[in-house]
């Protein structure tokens, strides 16, 4: 496509890869360093050194899309799972401070609930029952 070309939404973009190792300040306004989702260490490492100077925002860390389908969703929310490099190690914890590997996660939801499915479907039928709760109470006033 030149630049003269129309995009229309549905088009496919095509994005330079170097775009997809950046790491951004909180407020999303600067480009504060770069992760090439190789090792989750230098990530780390890359991190710290952010945080010296700026708040990085975790919430758009590039390589989140090498999340495991199967931890996404319920599980990455539960585990608080940032990203992930390319051999399945994780960023994980409330603050984004411990490195798991996708492996040890899916033992933790098999020892305690049996499999990942078990843990997804206990979430399901509890935001069912939330979702009835509020209806109840909605329904009576």
């Amino acid at each position: 496509m030149t630049d003269n070309e129309r995009r229309f939404s549905l088009d496919p973009i095509k994005v330079d890869p170097a775009l997809k190792n950046q790491i951004f300040s909180a407020d999303g306004d600067e480009k504060v360093g770069e992760w090439n989702g190789e090792d989750i260490n230098e990530l780390v490492k890359e991190l710290d050194r952010i945080e010296e100077r700026i708040d990085a925002n975790y919430n758009s860390l590039p390589h989140s899309g090498n999340i495991p389908e199967d931890l996404k969703g319920d599980i990455e929310k539960d585990c608080s799972i940032w990203t992930c490099d390319f051999m399945g190690n994780c960023l994980t914890g409330e603050q984004g401070t411990d490195i798991q590997t996708a492996d040890q996660i899916r033992e933790k939801y098999v020892v305690k609930y049996g499999s990942l499915e078990n843990f997804k479907e206990k979430i399901r039928l509890e935001r069912e029952k939330f979702v009835a709760e509020i209806n109840s109470r909605s329904n009576h006033q």
